[in-house]
């Protein structure tokens, strides 16, 4: 025998046609059908008046909402949104801060139920449970800059471009953002010296270890020579761990959202354009979260170390050393023998400090680059090349 299904409707129906009838005992039914007198003359009154049709749920809105907000507030908070399509109730309630009174400000609730009610959001997925990677953040601008190459995006012709950003660890500002023809070191280090001219040198930049920032043979990379030679530190994160680049990890998933997935460009210049007018929005405009919902530009500020080109036949060092020009091919000449230094030094002059017995230190504006050893002597340690 299968079991005995009933819906509230039907329950409802039923009580309704039993205390309809002559000498029923509402008290009874009520006791029977574990709802209160109550609630039962409540539905009785509605079956009288309205029939089945009054049996039905009803909503629980109020007839009149005098805190309700206002329909021109509302209008505003849709325009935002279409404006701004890729930014939430927390985002766009910080722009509303700017352009209605406080007691018009709805709060972020509000707008969310809004943005919901006319079809304009979606049901955010759930949150991950495993705890949040530890964060950092450097206590001043230009502490840190951090610096990284997006994956490929395909031209209708089928080349490829490059997406390149550098972004500072404190303010968040976006220094730049390029759209490079290719991977190469020479890009890398433009777009890092473009920045700093209009910026000035930061202290330190950190990268990943792509081929950008790395030589094949584990030597000196490029990049990493022309920080040096600009008084500035090259940090590369931990290999196979993102979170130590982090912001700029993060700032990638924000350019995709609000930019390469919306925008559709045949042409390098066309792309290029696109990125200056959102970086603008990007760093003048756009709340940042961890930031208490300011832009970027209210924390940064330039450099107090302006720009100035390295000379790279300088000789910084101890006055009993030598020193030699690298060759194209990374390789000094010194005691009769070819040595390679590495090509990231290719073009640059370093420094060779004596050790002793044959042994010999190679530097780049006091960093220590490789140690060397010689089987025949040197006439003449301060002979240059």
């Amino acid at each position: 025998m299968a079991w005995k299904v009933e819906s509230i409707m039907s329950q409802r129906y039923e009580f309704c046609k039993l205390a309809c009838e002559p000498g029923s005992n509402i008290s009874a039914l009520c006791q029977q059908f574990k709802i209160t007198r109550r609630t039962g003359y409540k539905w009785l009154r509605r079956f009288q008046e309205e029939g089945t049709d009054g049996l039905c749920d009803r909503s629980h809105r109020p007839h009149h909402s005098p805190h309700c907000t206002d329909a021109a507030i509302e209008a505003q908070v849709v325009a935002l949104r279409l404006d701004y399509p890729y930014w939430g109730p927390r985002k766009l309630h910080r722009l509303l801060r700017d352009r209605v009174t406080q007691d018009q400000l709805p709060s972020i609730a509000t707008i969310a139920r809004i943005l919901k009610r006319k079809g304009l959001i979606e049901t955010p997925p759930p949150k991950p449970e495993w705890p949040a990677v530890g964060r950092f953040e450097h206590p001043h601008p230009n502490d840190l800059w951090q610096m990284d190459l997006k994956a490929l995006i395909r031209l209708p012709d089928h080349r490829k471009i490059y997406p390149a950003g550098l972004l500072d660890d404190h303010s968040r500002y976006l220094l730049g953002l390029w759209m490079l023809p290719d991977f190469s070191a020479n890009g890398v280090i433009n777009c890092w010296i473009k920045a700093s001219r209009q910026h000035g040198f930061p202290k330190r930049t950190l990268t990943d270890h792509g081929a950008q920032f790395r030589m094949e043979d584990d030597t000196t990379s490029a990049f990493r020579v022309y920080s040096w030679a600009c008084g500035v530190q090259h940090t590369q994160g931990r290999i196979a761990h993102p979170q130590t680049q982090g912001k700029i990890e993060r700032f990638w998933r924000t350019l995709k959202i609000e930019v390469l997935s919306r925008h559709g460009y045949s042409d390098r210049t066309s792309w290029q354009s696109r990125f200056d007018e959102w970086r603008y929005q990007y760093n003048h405009i756009r709340p940042h979260q961890e930031l208490g919902d300011e832009s970027p530009i209210s924390r940064y500020e330039h450099s107090d170390r302006s720009f100035v080109q390295p000379d790279r036949c300088a000789r910084l060092g101890k006055p009993d050393s030598i020193y030699r020009r690298v060759s194209s091919r990374g390789q000094i000449s010194l005691g009769g023998q070819r040595i390679v230094i590495g090509r990231g030094l290719a073009g640059w002059t370093v420094e060779i400090r004596p050790l002793g017995t044959g042994y010999w230190h190679v530097y780049f504006r006091n960093h220590f680059v490789r140690e060397i050893h010689l089987t025949k002597p040197i006439r003449d340690q301060r002979t240059n090349s």
